[in-house]
């Protein structure tokens, strides 16, 4: 799948996690149809979560995956990466915030570039390579489904 395909998917899945967010009165219930699993907790009130259902593999020994950040129970951004699990490398394809006040999904700009972003080597002992860990695996099952 092209990235403008996946984009596509993003503007899509964006507009459709907005709806429910505000449908279930709170953002930080898990979505319709998304299966959040817990991979990371920095220490400062913020969790990490990735979707099982969202996990593609797009290409060989790649992988797409969904994942939220939530800062005191609340949502804070939907980040859609793509792993490299061949290289052990990452980068953001889109991101999004929740807007509390507007109880929207909000574009975040990236100060850096434009998304997609370059493509990061992941540092060992980071919530980078936790996500590895437990991305790569699903997204070899899916590839070898297929």
């Amino acid at each position: 799948m092209g990235i403008l395909s996946r984009l596509k998917v993003v503007i899509v899945l964006a507009f459709a996690v907005s709806g429910l967010f505000v449908a279930t009165g709170g953002a930080a219930r898990a979505a319709e149809g998304a299966e959040w699993r817990f991979y990371h907790n920095s220490g400062d009130n913020s969790m990490l979560y990735y979707d099982m259902e969202s996990v593609t593999a797009p290409s060989r020994g790649t992988a797409d995956v969904w994942t939220k950040l939530e800062v005191r129970g609340k949502v804070y951004s939907l980040a859609l990466y793509e792993i490299s699990c061949v290289d052990r490398r990452l980068r953001t394809l889109i991101k999004y915030g929740y807007d509390n006040a507007s109880k929207s999904i909000i574009p975040l700009p990236n100060s850096d570039e434009t998304y997609p972003t370059r493509w990061m080597y992941i540092v060992p002992e980071t919530s980078e390579a936790k996500l590895v860990k437990f991305i790569c695996p699903l997204a070899k099952e899916k590839e070898t489904a297929n």
